[in-house]
């Protein structure tokens, strides 16, 4: 028994505070009653804690409740005879009392308890009909009196009452009880007697046989459905039902239940035809019968059944006949648990609504597997009966193929591979939609499988699930799934068709619907709950394909342009807000100020989890005519992609902004989006269109005296003359920008400067006076608070070092860059200080130590820099060879890339270049 269910069964709905404490009281003292040498807090080997609560473990013999249901199954096996009715009276006499005494009358009345009173009147009802059959009705006569005292309106059990005391010869008293039975329920209910009764009347007064014919033999239920066929892929669930099934009921008299409740997943995923082949698989396992129902929780015709329907014709197939069913629901689960008591049964809940659609049809104490389906979660099942979620997700390419290949044929689909893989991608791998365009291919020997493809294509991703049967529309499937959710939720669910990107945070819904956050998060959690949308990470949501052409239907049938618009401008403000807060922390030349972000690391977490969205948005934002959004965007992410080190990314989606900048009357967005292209070019090295946008964005900036702007330009163009091979040039526009930031008490931008500076004094060959600059640099931030800053300027102090031959000092400069890059989540810079200081290392004798650095450096730029890449394996070749080092080609690629610089910039001379070439 669970705790909840002890604080139930003592307490009802209104338990005392400390109710877990009192049953856990409770516990050790019944432990100690069962073992009186237990010492105190000490678990004992009967009362053993479980994973919710209490488990009693008992042995063969030792609990008369068991031994009543084993000889009421044996009795039940056996044919009506007189060896049979010893065993129905055996059974009969383990009941010397009530079920309980000594606690309240309103506990008394648990289900838990009055279930096992019905289940004894139906026993006794059973042995009545075989004493009857058997012509011995003295041997019931005692346990039916008994029983008719406890309970005067059981009318089942006064007719057999009836019966047995007539065909003992005493038929006046059968009569006299007949008339007592009909005043009471006369009396006390208002009613007549049953048919059953009457009957039992009309046969001592008519001098009828007292028996009636023997019942039919009791047949284990078996009312699985076929499985499905073929059944394709799935053998990870399948493995994983299986073993846990096979743990959990390998030994008999465990006394669990297994209930696996979520194969859930969204609709056409296959949950039942999984269930139905671990069902059969399974089904030897449980001999004593398999029930199965369809709930209809998601029945496009018909209401979902009530557990008491369900209830009702389990009991009928579990050889309980109308008559001896309760009435009220909690006396027909307690009824339906005290027959399965003991029994290994399958119990298959199909298509469930919720949680409290299938609590009541879940066996208690029983040898029982129970394998739900449903598109809702079922998470209140997971949480208070242990449940054991399966959530299954759309096949895999190999598992769509193989459905495919099953229903259509492999030499069909060798004979059109790429059709194949469209077909698959179309359906989304839903085996749903892929059984439905295998069904119609199958039928349609003519159709080949690219004309199928190219028409879905051609007509809309759900135009191939179309047919007249209900169940084989895809769009009448969906619409079972969204017919039950709240007028928030439905309405969410087609706004988010609408969302930019493939995925979206709670707070991005709420401003695409303009509702609250708390709103929001409860009708995403609704439809997740139904899995309509997929929480893939928690907190952001996305929908699977088809669901997405779906919900874009309604929004389009729905929805008028104009408000589709607003729908895209409000979530497009979200980002755009967002988006500038977290770049006012991340890039120190950005636009904005931010209180949302707290630091760097925030407001890098939040640019990585929206990247992709981001990047969608810019599209959407340009193809909506919503351009001031679009270069906003893509000028805030600007500072991010910088870090990231993803140049290739930001260039395309810097054109797009650039593009929309181009298109607005704003001469300050023209000049922002050319020096956001030009720096982003530089870095892709594009130096002369680098060169053009920069030097565009600085005569806007003059124009619009803009000096701090003008500034960021001649920054920015000084690393582009130094890639030139203009170090000169570089440092010119780079102190054009410091007296500006000086002049403006622009402290960190004049650090930023003064180890660009420094920069390019090394490239000048000037590496004291590089050191110094380096140095101010320093000066110029605080560690915490611009640990960035400070790893560029370490960086530079170990480039101007390694080139006065100060090794160890270089070292230990970039052993510190590089673990600051790395705090700060910079990846391309940590690649590029790890690569330099393998080549300082390799200079000063340090052979496996700077393979060690070139090889992490290497695992870094193989994604975000492949040129860098290929450098860096052809120096890790060169080392591991035998040849040596002073080879001409090896030599020259060693000098030339081994010191490509944090911004891209090669050193033409300097010490450890020659060195190198050495």
């Amino acid at each position: 028994m669970t705790l909840a269910e002890f604080i139930d069964v003592l307490w009802g709905q209104r338990p005392p505070e400390n109710a877990a404490n009192v049953v856990h009281r409770h516990i050790g003292e019944l432990r100690r009653l069962l073992e009186p040498g237990l010492k105190r807090r000490a678990t004992g080997q009967w009362l053993l804690p479980g994973a919710e609560g209490y488990r009693l473990r008992t042995e063969p013999g030792c609990l008369d409740l068991q031994e009543f249901h084993s000889l009421v199954r044996q009795a039940r096996a056996a044919a009506a005879s007189r060896g049979s009715l010893d065993l129905w009276v055996r059974a009969l006499s383990l009941w010397t009392a009530p079920v309980v005494r000594g606690i309240t009358p309103q506990a008394a009345q648990h289900p838990m308890f009055t279930g096992l009173q019905r289940e004894y009147a139906a026993v006794l009802a059973e042995a009545a009909d075989v004493a009857l059959q058997t012509g011995t009705p003295e041997v019931v006569l005692a346990p039916l009196q008994i029983a008719v005292r406890r309970d005067p309106l059981d009318e089942p059990l006064q007719a057999r009452l009836i019966l047995c005391l007539a065909a003992a010869g005493r038929q006046s008293e059968a009569l006299d009880n007949y008339r007592s039975v009909r005043a009471v329920l006369a009396d006390e209910l208002g009613i007549d007697p049953g048919a059953e009764l009457r009957e039992a009347h009309r046969r001592v007064l008519s001098g009828l046989p007292m028996h009636r014919p023997p019942a039919p033999v009791s047949v284990p239920p078996a009312q699985l459905p076929p499985a499905p066929e073929p059944f394709t892929g799935r053998r990870a669930e399948v493995a994983r039902l299986v073993a846990e099934v096979g743990g959990a009921v390998a030994a008999p008299g465990a006394g669990r239940t297994l209930v696996i409740s979520a194969i859930g997943g969204m609709a056409g995923v296959g949950k039942t035809a999984l269930a139905l082949h671990v069902a059969h698989r399974l089904s030897d396992r449980f001999p004593e019968g398999q029930l199965y129902v369809n709930l209809r929780g998601f029945d496009p015709s018909q209401p979902p059944l009530s557990p008491q329907h369900v209830l009702r014709g389990f009991l009928r197939g579990l050889g309980v006949m109308p008559q001896h069913m309760p009435r009220d629901p909690d006396g027909q689960t307690a009824l339906y648990r005290s027959v399965l008591a003991g029994r290994r049964v399958l119990v298959v809940l199909d298509n469930a609504l919720d949680s409290e659609q299938v609590r009541p049809l879940l066996p208690g104490a029983s040898d029982s597997l129970v394998l739900v389906t449903s598109r809702n979660k079922l998470l209140g099942l997971v949480a208070n009966e242990g449940a054991r979620p399966v959530d299954l997700g759309v096949l895999d390419e190999k598992g769509a193929r193989a459905l495919l290949a099953d229903r259509l044929g492999s030499a069909r689909l060798a004979a059109e591979p790429k059709a194949v893989r469209d077909i698959t991608a179309l359906c989304g791998r839903l085996p749903l939609a892929l059984a439905i365009v295998a069904a119609r291919l199958a039928t349609h020997r003519g159709f080949t499988m690219t004309s199928v493809a190219q028409h879905m294509r051609e007509t809309g991703p759900l135009s191939g699930f179309v047919g007249p049967d209900s169940a084989l529309d895809i769009r009448n499937v969906f619409s079972w799934s969204c017919r039950n959710l709240s007028p928030g939720a439905a309405r969410l669910f087609r706004l988010l068709a609408l969302r930019p990107g493939p995925d979206i945070s709670v707070p991005a819904a709420a401003a695409l619907a303009d509702m609250t956050v708390t709103a929001t998060g409860r009708s995403l959690a609704e439809l997740s709950q139904t899995h309509l949308v997929i929480e893939h990470v928690p907190g952001r949501f996305t929908l699977h394909d088809l669901l997405q052409a779906y919900a874009l239907e309604l929004v389009e049938a729905e929805t008028s342009e104009t408000e589709q618009q607003a729908v895209l401008r409000r979530v497009l403000d979200h980002y755009v807000l967002l988006a500038r807060a977290a770049a006012a922390v991340v890039d120190p030349e950005s636009m904005s100020e931010s209180t949302v972000f707290p630091d760097a690391e925030s407001a890098l977490g939040w640019f990585s989890s929206e990247r992709g969205v981001l990047t969608e948005a810019i599209r959407r934002a340009a193809e909506a005519g919503l351009h001031e959004h679009a270069w906003r965007l893509g000028y805030a992410l600007g500072g991010f992609y910088e870090l990231s080190g993803l140049f290739h990314e930001w260039a395309s989606v810097q054109r797009m902004a650039f593009d929309s900048a181009q298109r607005l009357a704003d001469q300050r967005a023209h000049a922002h989006a050319h020096r956001r292209l030009g720096r982003v070019t530089s870095l892709v090295h594009g130096y002369e269109e680098a060169q053009h946008h920069l030097e565009r964005a600085r005569d806007l900036y003059a124009e619009l005296g803009l000096p701090l702007d003008l500034a960021h330009a001649h920054r920015a163009l000084a690393w582009v003359m130094a890639k030139g091979g203009r170090p000169q040039e570089a440092v010119d526009q780079a102190e054009q920008a410091l007296v500006v930031y000086r002049s403006h008490d622009e402290t960190i931008m004049a650090g930023r400067c003064l180890y660009a500076i420094a920069w390019f004094l090394v490239l000048l060959d000037k590496s004291e006076e590089a050191v110094l600059h380096a140095q101010s640099a320093l000066e110029c931030f605080d560690e915490s608070t611009e640990p960035m800053n400070v790893a560029r300027t370490l960086d530079t102090l170990a480039f101007a070092h390694a080139h006065l031959g100060q090794y160890d000092l270089a070292v230990g400069y970039e052993l510190r860059a590089v673990e600051l890059f790395r705090s700060c989540r910079a990846l391309y810079n940590e690649g590029c200080a790890l690569s330099r200081l393998g080549d300082v290392r390799s200079v000063a004798g340090d052979t496996e130590a700077a393979r060690r650095n070139w090889q992490a450096s290497l695992a870094i730029m193989t994604e975000l820099d492949p040129p860098w890449a290929n450098a860096l394996r052809t120096k890790l070749n060169q080392r591991g060879s035998s040849a040596p080092e002073s080879h001409t080609g090896a030599a020259e690629t060693v000098g030339t890339h081994a010191l490509l610089s944090l911004h891209g910039v090669m050193p033409p001379h300097g010490r450890l270049d020659r060195e190198l070439r050495q």
